[in-house]
């Protein structure tokens, strides 16, 4: 956004011919802009609050800029004159283009950064790799990409017509017929790329405090899973060695991988959720803060915990089941924690998009199956898995209810998993 002169000490009011003179319209072009989006706007003395004053700009900016074209204007009776017609939209729009970068040159500037950082976020995880590639479409506000794309159009378009028109080519109409272009599809792409650049320029202030918070939290989130990767499974090694079991150290490593690894897909689907629109911004910052905690006690269960159960349970005839089933019960739990800080977060919300896209989280992070079978416990099994199939939806205008279910639920799971582990446990007796 262009910067206007403001008539207070404390910026917060324009005056209109600030922006007759920054923009170069008329004050009755600036009058007729203003009644097309509510505001009214007398003469070019007249005081408008900087927030109208900036959306008032953003209006002019687009209309000014939009390269809508009528097709009447333009000759098309051959595939040649498609090409000089492309060539010569594609100059105007460049030159377009080039205004706005100067015009823009703050927002770009500080958006340039950002973007930057970003790129230079090392991710090895292939969920945080989505993340960041996702992000980069997301925070692209560039119009030197476009700029791009449309130079290396024109020279296409140029070649093209330089061929055609070579004294020594002899081109008939199936050779055209196969370089044949629609002109005023072409250009209508571009009116839509170019506007779409444009509109996230304008949209960069209500977005960029968010952008920093996110990139924030996505440094950290790097710094945590090259921890899990390096000093994490290093400690595991020497919890195990100081236990004389070493040889589960591959073993429990993974099994602990998978469960950062399903925290991990979680990160792409809120973030995509926000810009979507189905949940808040702070909704996003709450649930990466819940993942965090979770992730945090994972990290204290493996290097404290899950080696007390392979001494455990090593000798018993069932081992791997009721180690799976004592492990499944303890992160269970863990995760039933985070399943309260959902539920907070349901309390403050109105949405009803947002309970459901919430309520559809919570079931997948709650999701827990027992992979080692055994004869005897087939009732069991399949009992679980209705409960964790169970449909809560119905209770969402209700969070009471909702809490109080799904407390029922997890009590349920609760009971089979330790009626598992006993019956298990006296196996080995």
């Amino acid at each position: 956004m262009i910067k206007l002169e403001t008539t207070t000490k404390n910026g917060d009011k324009v005056m209109a011919h600030a922006i007759t003179k920054e923009l170069s319209v008329t004050i009755d072009e600036l009058i007729t802009y203003a009644k097309l989006i509510n505001l009214n706007v007398k003469s070019a003395q007249h005081i408008l609050l900087i927030d109208d004053a900036n959306k008032l700009v953003s209006y002019i900016q687009n209309e000014k800029a939009k390269l809508y074209f009528n097709s009447d204007e333009w000759e098309s009776n051959s595939n040649i004159n498609d090409y000089q017609n492309l060539i010569q939209f594609i100059d105007n729009t460049l030159s377009i283009i080039d205004t706005q970068i100067k015009r823009n040159s703050d927002i770009l500037d500080n958006s340039n950064d950002s973007y930057k950082q970003l790129q230079l976020l090392n991710m090895n995880n292939n969920d945080l790799i989505e993340i960041k590639i996702y992000l980069l479409s997301k925070f692209d506000f560039s119009l030197e990409h476009l700029k791009d794309k449309l130079i290396f159009m024109k020279s296409e378009a140029l070649e093209f017509l330089d061929i055609v028109h070579g004294s020594s080519s002899i081109w008939t109409d199936e050779n055209l017929s196969q370089k044949k272009i629609n002109f005023n599809f072409t250009a209508t792409k571009i009116v839509q790329l170019y506007e779409e650049q444009l509109n996230k320029i304008n949209n960069f202030s209500n977005v960029d405090k968010f952008f920093t918070k996110l990139l924030t939290l996505l440094k950290a989130l790097q710094k945590s899973d090259e921890k899990f990767q390096t000093t994490d499974k290093e400690k595991l090694k020497d919890v195990l060695r100081d236990g004389y079991l070493e040889e589960y150290h591959n073993t429990l490593y993974i099994e602990w991988t998978k469960e950062i690894d399903k925290l991990n897909k979680f990160y792409i689907k809120f973030i995509k959720a926000y810009f979507t629109g189905k949940i808040s911004e702070n909704i996003v910052l709450e649930i990466f803060s819940i993942l965090d905690a979770i992730k945090q006690d994972l990290e204290e269960f493996y290097l404290t915990v899950r080696s007390g159960l392979v001494t455990k349970y090593k000798e018993n005839p069932k081992s791997e089941l009721i180690q799976e089933v004592a492990t499944k019960d303890r992160i269970y739990k863990i995760y039933q924690n985070s399943q309260i800080k959902f539920i907070e977060l349901l309390k403050n919300e109105t949405s009803q998009v947002a309970y459901r896209f919430l309520n559809s989280l919570l079931s997948e992070l709650l999701d827990f199956k027992i992979e080692e079978k055994s004869e005897g416990y087939e009732e069991i099994y399949e009992k679980m898995i209705e409960l964790h199939s169970t449909n809560f939806e119905i209770y969402l205008n209700d969070i009471v209810t909702y809490g109080k279910e799904l407390e029922k639920r997890d009590m349920e799971i609760s009971k089979l998993m330790f009626k598992m582990t006993t019956d298990l446990e006296k196996i080995g007796e």
